[in-house]
């Protein structure tokens, strides 16, 4: 990453990160943080003009979080954290905005040219809540990890329409799968009109979540252990007992591998029923600061296996495994031949069966398979490429936003008020705070087409820092 020195003159691009927390019994391992530290990362690679404002979940002391602390989790030189009270429960989350949390937070001495949120669902209650104490109207793009269909969830009342009407509102919204995608357009039918599903068809825009081209390993394996991985959630809407049916029968027919649960708690296992003598249940916990662990045992495993989902979204997990060099057999459905179209896929328990013996019977022809899917990382997974299309829409939506233009003279007495921001800005540095105490501005101003044109003045520049500061800079001296 490209260090930032600090209070840098730049043009800066100020984005407010809103987040979608599902896991805050460890945030190491919520799916929010890992895809926004991927994408806050390769976008400082990208470019140096960013700073982050990223809202967190008040932070709590648990074993895996003694201290309460989260800030090694986006420890980037250009972020902000921020911490507000956020429900636990997952629909409790999607349903809860409170105006008083983000009033505490949202000083309106600070400025925001773009807000990228991963929960749709809140689009409305923050546009309208940053404009009554930001005086900005930004735009809002995004990335939903999660949309409440109604085949997927378990609770009773889903939150499906608020998330569509929210990412009506929104610039853009990613999503991880073209399949996915469909089944939210399909659904949405059933609401909709035409040319509603239209304009949410235009939003809605695939971003697959590829890998850091620097994790892929340079070789493969090819003396692995006999170990099958099954490094997903061991959740139902993961079909992790149709995994464990497989595998009985796998051990019934030979006694040579043993299968490996990453994130099957020793606890839950027994309780379920699920202890199986080949499985094991050691932790090697899938952590942001012990990840290097986990990519090292993946790399000692034989296989992966990608199961059927209710959801139909990325697998991250096959990623992580095939970037180590690591073949797994896949679930005959579009999400994953969209992920790797060259695997080996299954559609039921038989064919899945006949192709874990495959494997393990021949292990030339799994050290194939799994130099395939190494070279197809490298050649089509890393995520950078898909940030750099990011990055230029975010310089799209900039471009596109109102600018103030000066008109000079308003009458004998009164200069257009943009002139005045630029004469006082060239005074001395002026923060946001002191140009509105210096103009008499109070709520009701639409302040982002004036911060526009500030940004586009070529003499005028903002500092790297949490607070904004206007400096005039003689670029001609």
């Amino acid at each position: 990453m490209r260090l930032l020195d600090d209070k840098r003159k730049v043009k800066t691009v100020r984005v407010l990160v809103y987040p979608n927390i599902t896991y805050q019994k460890d945030l190491s391992k919520d799916s929010y943080i890992q895809v926004i530290k991927q994408q806050i990362s390769l976008l400082n690679e990208i470019r140096d003009d960013l700073w982050f404002y990223v809202i967190l979940p008040t932070r709590r002391r648990s074993k895996n979080n003694p201290n309460g602390s989260f800030e090694t989790l986006l420890d980037f030189p250009n972020v902000k954290q921020w911490y507000i009270t956020i429900p636990k429960y997952p629909p409790a989350m999607r349903s809860h905005f409170n105006v008083c949390n983000m009033q505490k937070m949202l000083d309106k001495g600070l400025d925001f040219d773009l807000v990228m949120s991963h929960l749709p669902e809140h689009t409305h209650a923050l546009e309208n809540t940053m404009y009554n104490l930001t005086h900005h109207v930004p735009p809002v793009f995004g990335y939903c990890h999660w949309f409440d269909l109604k085949n997927v969830v378990t609770w009773s009342k889903d939150s499906f329409l608020q998330n569509v009407t929210g990412l009506l509102e929104m610039d853009r919204c990613y999503l991880n799968t073209q399949h996915q995608k469909d089944m939210v357009l399909n659904q949405a039918r059933e609401t909709f009109n035409d040319d509603t599903i239209d304009r949410l068809n235009n939003i809605l825009e695939v971003q697959h979540l590829g890998v850091y081209r620097e994790d892929i390993v340079s070789n493969i394996n090819d003396k692995p252990e006999k170990v099958i991985v099954f490094n997903h959630r061991p959740d139902t809407y993961k079909h992790f007992n149709q995994f464990i049916a497989v595998t009985d029968k796998l051990w019934k027919m030979r006694q040579d591998f043993t299968v490996w649960v990453p994130l099957l708690d020793a606890g839950n296992h027994d309780e379920e029923n699920r202890f199986r003598e080949y499985v094991d249940v050691k932790k090697s916990d899938n952590t942001v600061s012990k990840k290097m662990n986990y990519y090292n045992q993946l790399k000692k495993c034989y296989m992966g296996f990608s199961p059927k989902q209710k959801y139909g979204g990325w697998s991250v997990a096959t990623t992580d495994g095939m970037m180590n060099g690591v073949p797994y057999i896949m679930y005959d459905d579009t999400y994953y031949k969209e992920l790797y179209p060259h695997g080996d896929f299954f559609e039921n328990d038989h064919e899945a069966l006949m192709l874990l013996n495959t494997y393990l019977d021949d292990p030339k022809y799994r050290n194939e398979e799994a130099q395939k899917a190494l070279d197809y990382m490298s050649s089509s997974m890393v995520y950078k490429n898909e940030i750099i299309k990011m990055s230029e829409y975010m310089d799209d939506l900039l471009a596109r936003q109102k600018v103030m233009r000066a008109t000079k003279i308003l009458s004998d007495t009164e200069t257009d008020k943009l002139e005045k921001i630029i004469e006082f800005i060239k005074k001395g540095a002026a923060t946001k705070q002191q140009i509105m105490d210096y103009l008499g501005w109070g709520r009701g101003i639409k302040w982002s087409p004036y911060r526009r044109a500030l940004m586009n003045h070529p003499n005028i520049f903002d500092v790297m820092d949490e607070y904004p500061m206007y400096i005039w800079r003689d670029m001609n001296g």
